[in-house]
């Protein structure tokens, strides 16, 4: 499975939002968007072919707020603002920001709180900084219709693309292959042209180094002086290939690409450097593929026999694999860390996962639930897991339900039920924060889940939840809702307290969160 993390939330706070539908932590990733209207949009073949059905991806794709330190930040692609809430005083101040801001991220390795927008409409990126003086802006030209950014580890570098799977209805002869490498400390933006529909940006840890992955290969791209393209790297003798089928995954270090194609026993290894591909091949076709955030290993899974391989990023051949005998699995989520890889499937009705210790290499133990996965979410320390359930399972008749799993310990999981099914997780160490929306009923509600004691509470909300995060700073949970004036409901960690702020650009006001 994916990796689901919303990177514009700093850690230790994990964030996802929940969707049928990348850079993560550890790498850059790529699901290509086919052009055969036969598929869906996950790029996973349609329901009329034979076979078992596939794995279903569950990942983050939402204009949300964003946090950084102390501050909420919330984009107005009407008015033109960008409001900055303290989540510890929720004190609101507003500042302009260019034509239609609307994709915000948060800039990592700052000594202020700082977030990029990319404005739609005026084809800009405007630099916020809020200082104890006051809010700095800079504006940075992009290519068009932008509404992605990546960021360097040192928060140097920011490149801004567009990613066709965020357009819709976007005809074949729009490559969307112009991307925007903004230098942050230089104050410059350059554009430059890579392989067709980019899907996924990263850069090398360490080096003046980033990379595309577009539907004609990776592009790579030197800024050690002014931004250039280098070279593209194919990861297909076949030309044609359709990118619908195969995920790729860029290393920490930049070195390598790992790729999946469906239906394929093979992961084809492609050295970025030298362009030379090898295969490492397994028991059966590889369902999942995820690399771990500590830059030195990749777990693929084959369903059809149970296999788990485990691939160290130095030496890919050197395969380790663990069967794991009775179960049905399908997907891989690494947690934070590395240490452990929670292995399930969601594209048949199971009821359990498996948690495989990476240290150890062979340490395996099953979770029973009561309900069928649809995605498990770890938390940051790997010693707990918010496991989201498909309401497809009833969960004893239930809208939806949510499971918080110790996974550190060998302890029951608990079930919670919902009233509406979850759209949003946001985790931190010892909280968690899940939404729930139905729009037919007007069901809306979040529950704060306590870690150790997996003890859940529920706060009703009286508007429909977008987004949910958490600031760790000011020991605060936030849920984002649409609202005509801005809402946002804040949920103080030890007290269970909720503050609803309604109205950023109005009066400002704080409500009963308890109330329409």
């Amino acid at each position: 499975m994916r990796r689901f993390l919303r990177s514009s939330v700093l850690l230790p706070c994990l964030v996802f939002l929940v969707t049928a539908c990348g850079s993560d932590l550890a790498s850059s990733f790529e699901r290509g968007a086919s052009d055969d209207a036969s598929r869906d949009p996950s790029g996973a073949p349609g329901a009329d072919q034979d076979g078992p059905p596939p794995e279903r991806e569950i990942e983050s794709d939402y204009e949300a707020p964003v946090a950084t330190g102390n501050v909420v930040w919330i984009a107005n692609p009407k008015s033109g603002r960008v409001a900055l809430v303290d989540a510890a005083t929720l004190q609101v101040r507003t500042v302009e920001a260019g034509n239609g801001p609307t994709y915000l991220a948060s800039v990592p390795n700052r000594e202020v709180d700082t977030t990029l927008v990319l404005n739609v409409l005026s084809e800009d990126a405007t630099l916020l900084k809020a200082t104890p003086q006051g809010i700095t802006t800079a504006t940075f030209k992009t290519a068009k219709q932008a509404n992605t950014m990546v960021f360097s580890a040192d928060g140097r570098f920011a490149i801004a693309w567009a990613d066709a799977r965020k357009v819709a209805g976007a005809p074949r002869t729009e490559g969307f292959q112009d991307l925007t490498v903004i230098d942050l400390n230089a104050g410059t933006s350059t554009i430059l042209a890579v392989g067709y529909r980019p899907v996924a940006v990263g850069f090398a840890e360490g080096q003046a180094r980033a990379h595309a992955v577009t539907q004609d290969g990776v592009a790579i791209l030197d800024l050690s002086g002014p931004p250039k393209v280098t070279k593209n790297v194919a990861i297909s003798n076949t030309p044609n290939e359709d990118p619908g089928t195969r995920d790729v995954f860029v290393t920490k270090d930049g070195q390598r690409a790992f790729v999946r194609r469906d239906g394929a026993n093979a992961i084809t290894v492609v050295a970025l450097d030298t362009d030379v591909r090898s295969d490492v091949t397994l028991t059966g076709p590889v369902t999942d593929l995820d690399l771990a955030d500590t830059g030195d290993r990749a777990v693929a899974v084959v369903r059809e026999t149970a296999e788990v391989a485990v691939l160290p990023i130095a030496n890919p051949t050197n395969v380790t694999s663990v069967t794991v005998a009775g179960e049905t699995i399908g997907s891989v989520a690494i947690s934070p860390g590395g240490t452990k890889a929670l292995l399930y499937t969601n594209a048949l009705a199971v009821e359990r996962f498996s948690i495989l210790d990476l240290g150890s290499g062979s340490a395996l133990r099953t979770v029973r639930l009561y309900s069928p996965v649809l995605g498990i979410f770890s938390t940051p320390d790997a010693e707990h897991a918010i496991v989201l359930h498909d309401k497809t399972g009833g969960a004893g008749g239930s809208p939806g339900a949510f499971s918080v799993v110790p996974i550190g310990q060998t302890l029951p999981a608990k079930i919670v039920a919902t009233q509406a099914s979850p759209t949003a997780v946001a985790t931190t160490n010892d909280r968690a924060i899940v939404a729930e929306r139905d729009d037919t009923t007007k069901v809306f509600g979040a529950y704060l889940a306590r870690m150790p004691q997996l003890m859940v509470e529920r706060y009703a909300l009286a508007s429909p939840p977008i987004a949910v995060g958490a600031v760790p700073n000011a020991k605060r949970v936030f849920v984002a809702q649409q609202h005509p004036e801005g809402r946002l409901t804040f949920i103080d960690l030890e007290s269970g307290v909720a503050r609803t702020l309604t109205g950023f650009e109005l009066s400002s006001r704080v409500v009963d969160g308890s109330k329409p």
